[in-house]
This record gives C-alpha cells, structure tokens and sequence, in this order.
C-alpha cells in the first residue's frame, strides 16, 4: 500500500470504532507506524473543529515525528496522547497500529477493579490478560506517562488506563482495530454474564490458534465485513 492507501485504510478504521460503539463521546484515535519507522501516521487534532472519530477521513491524517510535530498534513497538531504511542513504537517491534479509545463496558471492568476474562470467544484474544495502568491525570500528556503506560503494557495486546479508556496494540491497522472491537464485547459479556451468575473462564488448552491468534486471512474478513456495514450506513 501507499501512504494514501494508508491513510485512508486508517481513517476507515476510526470510523468502524465509532459505528460499532466501542468508545464513548466521539473521542478516540488510530495511529500507524509510517513505512521508514521513524514517523507516525495519525490523525489531525479535530475536536477544536467539532469533528469527532465518526468525522475522520485520509485526508485528516497527519505525519508526526517522535516529538509530537507535524511534517506533512492539513491540521497543525496531531491527535492528543501521542506519548503512548511513541513509547509503544519504541518498546515494541512486533506493533505497527495503536488504537485509544473510550470503551465503556472496558472502563467499568477497570472501574471495579477487574480485567477481561476469557469467557467467550472475544475474550479468548485475551487470554495472556489485560493489565490495569493506575496513573494519574486521566490523560497521557507526556512522556513519563507513555514510558509507564507502556511498561504496564508489556508484551500484551492491551492495557486499560484506569478511569480514563484502552490502548490496543496490533500488527496492523486490521489487526489493531478488530482487538479493539473484540475488547469492548469481551468486556459487554463479561459485564452482563457476571450479573446473571458465575463466570467460568475457558481453560487455555481448550482455546484454538484461530481464536487466540487469528491469521490475516480471517482479519481481513472481519475488517471487510465492518467496512462493507460502514459503506452502507454512509452511503443512507
């Protein structure tokens, strides 16, 4: 793909989060490691402008550098808490997308002192756990917050920040946003299951590749069945 190809695949994505309700108050962001490593690709601040992530398309996506300055777009500032994903980007070459969002169902889980549990297939992604970053305010604007967020991360696939929303890491813009998706229905299970009676996790020896790891193939299938559900809501 080109940056444009890029580009637009990433706004795309944004879109998908909010249509499938997995953030709250049109708050929210996906950002891409550029092809030469040393930039990011994210999309430009829009809340001043009365844009939320349901408003993005390509051509609201900037090129940031480590820093936090804009090198090429429209918009003169890049989405806030780059922080975490420039401490993603260094910590972790297996990460190529970053998704943070306001998940609701995830937040309560944090809320009340708990983390996913693989209960059901969404949660099975999981299964390695969710940890919970404590820090405060609830807004990683700077550096030493990214570093801890980062370090509560690990070699997870998420982390919750407490009170505030999730960061989801991928290895691609598909993969980073069908592990959003699949946090905040995990979490929506979790949420109700556990009002109804007791949750039994599934064993791990039990869990198939598919289900903890699924390959590209079936990403791009999921990816494509969200897309085709946003073309016809955008296209009403």
């Amino acid at each position: 793909m080109n940056l444009d190809e890029i580009k637009e695949k990433l706004a795309r994505s944004c879109r998908i989060i909010a249509m499938q309700r997995a953030t709250e108050k049109g708050r929210g962001h996906q950002c891409y490691l550029h092809p030469d490593g040393d930039k990011i690709l994210i999309p430009g601040h829009l809340h001043d402008y009365g844009k939320a992530i349901a408003d993005i398309q390509g051509e609201d996506i900037v090129t940031m550098d480590f820093e936090g300055n804009v090198l090429e777009g429209k918009h003169s500032e890049p989405m806030g808490e780059f922080h975490a994903y420039t401490a993603v980007f260094r910590a972790r070459k297996d990460v190529k997308s970053v998704v943070h969002c306001h998940p609701p169902y995830a937040n309560i889980l944090a809320a009340a002192g708990k983390s996913i549990l693989p209960i059901a297939r969404d949660g099975c992604l999981f299964y390695e756990g969710v940890p919970v970053y404590e820090g405060y305010p609830l807004y990683v604007g700077t550096r030493e917050m990214g570093e801890e967020l980062v370090e509560t991360l690990g070699d997870k696939r998420a982390v919750l920040h407490k009170g505030h929303g999730a960061f989801v890491v991928g290895r691609s813009v598909e993969e980073a946003l069908i592990r959003t998706l699949s946090l905040e229905k995990a979490a929506e299970t979790q949420v109700f299951g556990s009002i109804l009676g007791t949750l039994t996790p599934i064993p791990v020896e039990r869990m198939t590749e598919r289900e903890t790891d699924p390959d590209d193939h079936i990403i791009d299938d999921f990816f494509g069945y969200y897309s085709g559900k946003l073309d016809k809501l955008e296209g009403e």
